[in-house]
């Protein structure tokens, strides 16, 4: 029953989630201009270079939890839980200190476009969010999870980021000041703990730095690699695109990947909130039971991702064009680029239940090598052809190194935890091949007319029923003659 509930709440926290990442930044724009927008977008991505240093400790805490819950060893659990709080409490000092500098720093860089005050106090209101993360939420929330009951997590942040978009924007038609308004969404964003506190602490007593429990975790260093290659891989593009290409070409990247973004957190939010039920089936030490729940989600979450980018592969295009129409700094229209990143994203969510089951099953050290040289693969050869190729070539290197990581997946499994032959894959290999074949061909030869969002919600519609359709007719050809 709790998986249902996790799905269907992950859905809604995403669809909640893409609402109002589109509409906030829309009502920024228009009322305070591209420049506090901007700086805004600045500000929150060098405040998310602190999370390098959590180290992919929440996978960690995940995997030593499941086995402890199905034993019901409380004596444990508040182990685990009291030292996932200690790290978390010393981070949020050290977050702390790196605000401070990050303020004065990049206050002191703008202060020809804005007020050293404006800037610095604008970087603090920004950083309440995540202290308050860190302080108070992640402890809470990982051991929802892994109780699978990760639906109260979505639900209560779904209400949070409601509330947060009501309140913002009421304030920006009755008092638009930037920094008001941001304030109250870091007010809006203590409901969270609060809620996680009243569930949790009625059935575990968590102390803070109890220095009595001296609970160490085990792979904490492993989950660090891990998670330092996972946020090289999402971070690669970007960065490599400031420093080779120009900052228009770094706006055309943005802008497609608004829909891909959207896309992939609604498929890693399934997924997510599975990994719970797979770390309590690998625990169970049951091969047979893991494998086949694993192929029930695993064939799901590809049905899934082939509807959903199958559809975004046939109307990227003119979304970019709606979305950017009258812009002409700027060619937006990248057609090669946008097929590329479309099927790198597509393999990305594919691939991502083989992922969290290594997470689940605690295989952090076992498998470092794929995730670093995933890392390294996807900066190398961005870098190497994007001189040439740009865009594309920065592409090129983002869908080698998911492949790669991929095909390190399907081997790793082999010899390990679902020990599956090889040749198991085939049937669904040949499904989204097969697939996306067949998009890439009407892609090519029918160009579709545009002319407004509205036309573009009707055309998704039926453009997402044919896909839907034909996904499911080629799952059961696939189904009946060649995995029986």
């Amino acid at each position: 029953m709790n998986k249902k509930k996790n799905l269907i709440t992950a859905l809604i926290l995403q669809i909640a989630t893409i609402i109002s990442g589109l509409i906030l930044p829309r009502l920024i724009i228009s009322t305070f201009g591209s420049e506090i927008n901007g700086l805004i977008s600045s500000i929150t991505q060098f405040l998310s270079f602190i999370s390098l240093l959590e180290g992919g400790l929440g996978a960690v805490v995940l995997a030593e939890l499941y086995k402890p819950i199905i034993n019901n060893d409380e004596s444990k659990i508040k182990n685990i839980l009291n030292a996932c709080q200690r790290f978390f409490t010393q981070l949020s000092i050290i977050f702390i200190c790196y605000t401070i500098i990050l303020g004065l720093i990049y206050a002191w860089v703008l202060r020809d476009k804005f007020d050293f005050k404006y800037t610095c106090l604008l970087v603090y209101i920004l950083s309440f969010t995540t202290l308050v993360q860190y302080l108070f939420s992640i402890t809470y929330k990982l051991l929802l999870q892994a109780e699978q009951k990760i639906y109260i997590v979505n639900l209560i942040s779904t209400i949070t980021i409601i509330l947060n978009l009501v309140f913002s924007i009421i304030l920006i038609y009755l008092f638009p000041d930037i920094h008001t308004i941001k304030l109250c969404s870091a007010v809006a964003f203590l409901i969270q703990p609060l809620c996680f506190k009243r569930f949790i602490e009625k059935k575990y007593i968590i102390k803070s730095c109890n220095k009595s429990n001296n609970y160490e975790l085990r792979n904490r260093w492993n989950g660090f690699a891990q998670n330092l290659a996972h946020f090289v891989n999402l971070n690669t593009d970007i960065v490599v695109i400031s420093i080779f290409l120009t900052l228009s070409d770094v706006s055309v990247y943005s802008v497609y990947l608004l829909p891909i973004t959207a896309l992939r957190s609604i498929v890693s939010s399934l997924t997510n909130s599975y990994q719970s039920a797979l770390g309590k089936y690998f625990a169970l030490g049951d091969t047979i039971l893991l494998n086949r729940n694993f192929n029930k989600f695993n064939t799901f979450n590809i049905f899934i991702s082939i509807v959903l980018f199958s559809t975004c592969m046939l109307l990227i295009n003119p979304f970019v064009s709606l979305y950017t129409s009258g812009i002409q700094d700027t060619n937006y229209y990248q057609p090669i680029f946008a097929l590329i990143i479309v099927i790198a994203n597509l393999l990305y969510c594919i691939r991502e239940p083989y992922r969290y089951l290594i997470l689940a099953a605690g295989k952090f050290k076992e498998t470092n090598f794929g995730a670093i040289v995933e890392a390294v693969i996807n900066i190398v050869i961005s870098a190497i052809l994007i001189r040439n190729y740009g865009l594309v070539g920065v592409a090129l290197g983002t869908l080698v190194a998911i492949l790669y990581r991929f095909i390190y997946f399907i081997y790793y499994f082999k010899n390990n935890i679902l020990y599956k032959d090889v040749k198991k894959y085939f049937p669904n290999i040949l499904k989204i091949s097969l697939i996306i074949l067949l998009n890439v061909y009407v892609l090519y030869n029918n160009k579709l007319k545009i002319y407004n969002f509205f036309n573009f919600f009707e055309y998704g519609l039926v453009i997402f029923v044919i896909e839907l359709s034909v996904s499911y007719i080629i799952f059961a050809v696939f189904r009946n003659r060649f995995e029986n």
